[in-house]
C-alpha cells in the first residue's frame, strides 16, 4: 500500500444536455443532464498517474465530440496545471477503454508509460474487420488512437495487460471485459490513511447506476453498452464489494454529483476540479 496518495478528478469538457437514457438503462424520455468529461489523477510518492486522457479536439476526435454535443474542451496543460502538474511530467497513463473521449489525447503525455487491456486492443482490431453494417461496435473509437498506442509500443512504453495487474504499490488495474466495452478495466487505489477508492472509467456513469433510482439500492446498468449488461452489472457489484458498499468511494468520470460530494474548485471557465478525500458528507451517507 506504500505511502499516502492524492487523487483528483479533473473536468476537461462537458455535454450540457445529455439524454438521461444514455447513462441510466431504460430511462427513456426522462430529460437531460450535464455530463462532465474528466481525467483521474493520482500522485503516489514520486509518481504521477493519469487515468484516461480525453480527446485532442482535432480531426475525427472533434467530429465525434461535435456528434455527441461536447463543449468547453480545455487542453490537459491547462486542466492539469490547475493542480500543479504538467502533462510531460506524467509517468503512467492508464486507459480504461478505447473510446475517443478516454484514449484520444495520448500524444499530450509524451513521457508516460501506457497500460491498457490487451483484450481492448485485440477486440477493436477484430471489430474493424467486420462488415460496415456492424460499425456501431466501434462508433465511439478513433483509429488514430490505436496508432498512438503503436508509437508508444515502439518507444518501449506500452503494456498490454491481461487481467488484473498492480502497476504501482497500492494501485492496480482490474479487468472488466465485455462490459461497457469488450476490454474495459478500472483502477483500484489503496491509501494507508484514506482507504480504498475505485476509479470506475465508464462502467459507472452516474451514482444512480450503483445506488439505484431514487436511492433504492438496486443497480441499473449504464445506458451505453457495447458488451453484456449482465457482466456490466456484475462488474459494478465487484466495485461495490471492493469498497464495502461505500458508493461514494467509486468515482465515475461522467458524474456531475462528484462536485457535491467532494471538495471542489469551480474555475473561471465553469469546469471543475475535485480533491478526492473523506468528507463529512461521505460519512453521513454510510
Amino acid at each position: 500500500m506504500a505511502g499516502k496518495k492524492e487523487i483528483w478528478i479533473t473536468e476537461y469538457a462537458r455535454v450540457k444536455k445529455y439524454p438521461v437514457g444514455g447513462v441510466i438503462y431504460g430511462q427513456h424520455n426522462q430529460g437531460t443532464l450535464v455530463l462532465p468529461y474528466c481525467y483521474g489523477v493520482i500522485r503516489a510518492e514520486d509518481k504521477v498517474v493519469v487515468v484516461d486522457v480525453g480527446f485532442n479536439n482535432e480531426n475525427l476526435g472533434k467530429v465525434l465530440a461535435d456528434r455527441f454535443g461536447v463543449s468547453d474542451w480545455t487542453p490537459p496543460s491547462t486542466v492539469l496545471g490547475r493542480i500543479g502538474i504538467r502533462p510531460e511530467d506524467v509517468d503512467i497513463v492508464v486507459l480504461t477503454h478505447n473510446h475517443f473521449d478516454h484514449a484520444g489525447n495520448l500524444n499530450a503525455f509524451p513521457n508516460a508509460h501506457v497500460y491498457i487491456q490487451a483484450e481492448e486492443v485485440e477486440k477493436f482490431l477484430w471489430a474493424k474487420t467486420l462488415p460496415d453494417r456492424l460499425d456501431w461496435i466501434t462508433t465511439a473509437c478513433d483509429p488514430d488512437d490505436l496508432m498512438a498506442l503503436m508509437e508508444r509500443w515502439k518507444a518501449g512504453k506500452l503494456t498490454l495487460v491481461r487481467g488484473d495487474l498492480e502497476i504501482l504499490d497500492g494501485i492496480r488495474v482490474v479487468a472488466a471485459h465485455d462490459t461497457h466495452t469488450l476490454g474495459s478495466q478500472y483502477v483500484v487505489v489503496d491509501d494507508p490513511f484514506a482507504g480504498r477508492w475505485v476509479l470506475a472509467g465508464d462502467n459507472v456513469y452516474v451514482y444512480e447506476n450503483i445506488e439505484g433510482i431514487d436511492g433504492d439500492g438496486h443497480f441499473v446498468p449504464i445506458g451505453l453498452l457495447f458488451g453484456s449488461a449482465t457482466k456490466q452489472v456484475l462488474a459494478m457489484n465487484e466495485m461495490y464489494e471492493l469498497v464495502d458498499g461505500e458508493t461514494s468511494r467509486i468515482l465515475p468520470f461522467h458524474e456531475d454529483k462528484l462536485w457535491e460530494r467532494f471538495p471542489t474548485t469551480v474555475h473561471d471557465d465553469g469546469l471543475h476540479t475535485a480533491k478526492i478525500e473523506v468528507t463529512d458528507k461521505m460519512i453521513a451517507r454510510r
